[in-house]
């Protein structure tokens, strides 16, 4: 695919700057794909004190359970974008909310850790896919001066559904168990009517096509390409990855079990808490994305970031419920507000032309080391305490600052490319 595009010289195709009622709606879809995604990986999470306490297990096993699920997702958050390359964004928008929308229903049937670590692994194969293709969806639809905005504005939709899981906790588990919460989470599959009728291709990917086809060119797979081609991206974007997301994957995992158990604040607590803190980091992604296509984003995101890695520190040693809900309030909304930012970045590194098949390689290296997090805290919670890992999760995200600040080139308000070598 890449190699045949390269002999292509068509300029890069300026995108509008004003919201249109289709980019909007586009952006609308892609926030409630990844909404109901995290809503279907955060009920593990929500109900782990009620999974340890009911099977007998010890903390470590469902460390365990979200690495190896993680390390299957890998196999998704490589193939649907390589997948979105070839067939396009839209196709795959839908394959990938259908699948985990329906193995997310089968999940609430298992009946021990074993089957539960199966049911995860195989839902995490589309949740995965998901993410990256709806964030190409919105970089390449996006006005060029608010695409920061949009790119966090879209993963904001990650507290949206991490609120909706702690909302229905409070109100289903007590009436019907924590297995219900898995059952609802086939509702999403309706979204697919509204992307197969509203949503068309990504305009940046029919054009591309539409070039190729002009030169005789025919689309190949070549996953080597971004690597050969833009190997400086290439190891920005993994960095950036896996800084992220072992950093947030280990801060997720065991928040629930943190506070509710370690720190003694029960079941109810916790939820309560959970949910507060992600309404207002829903604010923090759109806050970060604007900031970020106002300043830059190789100075908004450190301002996020090295707060949030102090606080880090700081939640280990507190045990008033006051301070642990103010302090990890602060933290939850600085972390989660760089995220998307950030993490939409890496998709503004790479042309259209392998943009997905790129963003695939990041996640899938990055994702590798950043899965182990799970496991390596619920090490350190069973030898000493999760506070003890609080530490290593904020040194991890720390050092995304340098990377934004000495290494990454600055991307606002320049147009996406679509073919290897434009500049």
């Amino acid at each position: 695919m890449a190699t045949s595009a390269q002999s292509i010289t068509a300029q890069p195709q300026p995108v509008s700057d004003r919201w249109t009622p289709y980019n909007i709606f586009v952006l609308v879809t892609c926030i409630l794909a990844w909404s109901f995604d995290i809503y279907e990986q955060t009920i593990l999470q929500l109900v782990t004190p009620l999974l340890i306490q009911e099977w007998q297990i010890p903390p470590v096993t469902i460390g365990v359970i979200t690495t190896v699920a993680r390390w299957v997702g890998l196999i998704g958050i490589f193939l649907f974008p390589v997948l979105a390359d070839l067939y396009g964004r839209r196709l795959m928008l839908m394959a990938t909310v259908l699948g985990y929308s329906l193995l997310t229903g089968f999940t609430g049937f298992v009946q021990n850790w074993q089957q539960l670590m199966v049911a995860t692994a195989l839902t995490r194969i589309p949740l995965s896919g998901e993410q990256p293709v709806g964030t190409i969806m919105v970089a390449e639809t996006a006005p060029t001066k608010w695409r920061a905005t949009a790119l966090g504005g879209m993963v904001g939709g990650y507290p949206f559904g991490y609120m909706l899981t702690s909302l229905a906790g409070l109100v289903v588990v007590p009436l019907w168990g924590w297995r219900a919460l898995y059952w609802l989470g086939i509702l999403p599959a309706l979204l697919v009517f509204f992307i197969r009728l509203g949503i068309r291709e990504s305009p940046r990917f029919e054009r591309v096509t539409a070039e190729m086809l002009k030169e005789g060119l025919k689309r190949q797979l070549d996953i080597l390409a971004p690597m050969r081609h833009y190997p400086r991206e290439m190891v920005i974007g993994i960095l950036l990855y896996f800084f992220y997301l072992f950093t947030w994957i280990g801060w997720s995992a065991w928040m629930p079990q943190f506070l509710a158990n370690e720190k003694g604040l029960g079941f109810q607590t916790t939820a309560t808490y959970l949910s507060i803190w992600m309404f207002f980091a829903i604010f923090a992604y759109w806050l970060c994305g604007a900031l970020s296509d106002k300043f830059g984003r190789r100075f908004a995101i450190p301002l996020f970031v090295i707060p949030a890695s102090v606080l880090l520190v700081v939640l280990g040693g507190q045990g008033d419920p006051t301070s642990l809900f103010i302090i990890g309030g602060i933290a939850n909304f600085l972390i989660t507000g760089s995220f998307g930012s950030g993490i939409g970045y890496i998709s503004e590194l790479f042309p259209t032309v392998i943009r997905g098949t790129a963003y695939g390689s990041v996640a899938l290296i990055g994702g590798i080391g950043a899965a182990l997090a799970p496991t390596i805290v619920g090490a350190i919670a069973t030898a000493h305490s999760i506070a003890a890992a609080l530490p290593l999760l904020a040194l991890t995200f720390f050092l995304i600052a340098p990377v934004f600040l000495f290494v990454a080139r600055e991307t606002t308000r320049q147009e996406l490319t679509d073919f290897i070598g434009q500049r």
